[in-house]
């Protein structure tokens, strides 16, 4: 029968037999021992009875010895050994060597081989296999370090195909998952996620670094210059603008109306073309103001109703003329560009798509409920490196990548410092995550993770580790000029005029030339036929 204490494993085995022993050397041949460091196989070795005399009375009495085995489970090699600890005589209830029972194996595994599931993912894990492995990165050093500090033997388990891979329901899988989840490896590491389908499957530790999903997406380009007089009001001012002339140029035509109906004289003669006339001196009476033009006291209409409004008028299109004045100026000296993509909504929004090698990406945000993030998901494409370097030439594609503490960004290799520049960085991040390093279920090794974990990350090494690896691995030109925006998003550069903020205006002009003299030679020609 099994007894459990916090983690240690104890077997009462019944009087040694062949058939015992048999059993025995089963049970520490199974693949499950090899995970289990405190098991402790107690079996009775001998039942020696002696008979005397207790006040007069026969007395039969019971003397049983015990052998007490573990498994050597530390070392390189033969893990699943059997060890001799200690016998148990009953007779004198003494020990013959009274060692440690219930040594702790884990402190000090003297070089037991601890398999490690990673892949190259600057800044995270670095595995440089020139001649002898090279460990780099804040996770790949801390998993080192950790192996060190139980003094074990760490062996990297690389496969750099199927990138995090996935865990299948038969608790199989592919990548570094699966190489976790098949026990081809102990521990893994290389920005894995606090991920709920992994956790079914595997043990997570305490975070090592918190960081944030977003994208760099293609750059703004410069809003068209005949545009520029229409970026002095947002649509919705434009819109209120227009309402506003509509409305007063109706308000002046019905006072218009009004006035000539208590006329009699004019309402004697053709009332439709009074009306055609009326609504012309209106819309002009009413639109020069607006467009800073002189009003002379004829074209206002008679009546006291049409000039108290036509003073309201006046004093409205005194308003909209100078904010339209100083919003006008405002833009004429700092660019203008054409939809820049800086939040999640206006990722949503702009109709792109985003990608990278894995879908990894969107593991932490395939079950939202959320509409724009179901869009996000269903927009995201998973490619070869060499599809998305095609991809990157472009300016329809968004690229994931990782926001880490001390403005250091994880960022594939397929973008180079030939694109950069055609790319911004958005200021919102569509998730944030805590990394974390994952186990097998149950692993011996998580509590001593846990506290190794909390260590480093107090004392800063962690950071350290990112930095170093940042600085020797990352591409500085691409990790600068994401900074760069980063820092200077907020910032407008005044430029000094050039012809494209000038032409809208010109082009306005022009138009308006255009307009008046294909009027004037329809005037011409109109007539010349009347007559």
């Amino acid at each position: 029968m099994f007894y459990y204490s916090t983690a240690i494993t104890v077997t009462e085995i019944p009087m040694l037999t062949k058939k015992t022993v048999e059993n025995i050397s089963q049970i520490f041949e199974t693949k499950e021992i090899f995970y289990v460091p405190n098991l402790i196989i107690i079996n009775q070795l001998t039942s020696l009875y002696n008979q005397h005399k207790e006040k007069g009375i026969s007395v039969k009495q019971k003397n049983t010895n015990f052998k007490i085995k573990t498994h050597k489970y530390t070392g390189c090699c033969n893990n699943n050994e059997i060890v001799f600890l200690d016998q148990w005589f009953s007779k004198n209830s003494s020990f013959l060597y009274g060692v440690n029972l219930f040594p702790n194996k884990l402190t000090d595994q003297k070089g037991r081989s601890v398999r490690a599931a990673v892949f190259t993912y600057e800044p995270y894990t670095i595995v440089d296999s020139n001649n002898s492995y090279r460990y780099m990165g804040s996770e790949m050093v801390t998993l080192l370090v950790f192996s060190q500090y139980l003094n074990m033997t760490l062996i990297p388990v690389i496969n750099e195909n199927d990138y995090w891979g996935e865990i299948w329901d038969n608790w199989t899988g592919n990548g570094l998952l699966g190489n976790l989840v098949e026990d081809k490896a102990d521990i893994g590491a290389a920005a894995l996620y606090t991920w709920e389908s992994a956790y079914k499957f595997l043990d997570l530790s305490k975070p090592t670094v918190r960081t944030g999903i977003t994208c760099i997406v293609p750059a703004p380009k410069l809003a068209a210059g005949w545009l520029m007089p229409l970026y002095a009001y947002t649509p919705e001012t434009w819109l209120v603008v227009t309402a506003t002339v509509i409305v007063c140029i109706a308000s002046t035509f019905v006072f218009g109306l009004l006035y000539l109906s208590e006329d009699n004289k004019h309402r004697r003669k053709n009332r439709s073309l009074t009306r055609i006339k009326l609504f012309e001196n209106v819309t002009t009476c009413v639109a020069k103001p607006f467009l800073m033009q002189n009003v002379t006291e004829k074209e206002i209409k008679k009546g006291k109703s049409s000039r108290y409004f036509m003073g309201l008028v006046f004093m409205t299109a005194l308003v909209l003329s100078t904010t339209y004045d100083s919003g006008f100026a405002t833009i004429m000296t700092v660019p203008r560009y054409e939809n820049p993509i800086n939040t999640v909504d206006e990722f949503v929004a702009s109709g792109l798509s985003w990608g990278a090698t894995q879908d990894a990406w969107i593991f932490s945000i395939q079950d939202a409920k959320e509409k724009k993030y179901k869009t996000i998901v269903e927009r995201f494409i998973a490619t070869s490196e060499h599809e998305l370097r095609k991809l990157s030439l472009t300016d329809n594609f968004a690229f994931s990548l990782e926001r880490l503490p001390h403005d250091i960004f994880a960022i594939g290799s397929y973008i180079k410092e030939d694109v950069i520049q055609n790319y911004h960085l958005m200021s919102e991040d569509f998730y944030w995550e805590d990394c974390v390093v994952m186990l097998r279920k149950n692993s011996v090794l998580l509590p001593y993770l846990d506290a190794f974990v909390l260590r480093v990350f107090e004392a800063g090494l962690i950071s350290y580790w990112q930095n170093e690896a940042a600085t020797l691995y990352l591409d500085q030109t691409v990790q600068k000029a994401v900074k760069y925006y980063l820092h200077h998003q907020n910032r407008q550069n005044i430029v000094k005029l050039k012809m494209i903020h000038v032409e809208g205006a010109f082009g306005i002009l022009c138009f308006g030339y255009l307009f008046a003299s294909v009027i004037f030679v329809l005037e011409i020609i109109y007539y010349n036929f009347s007559r």
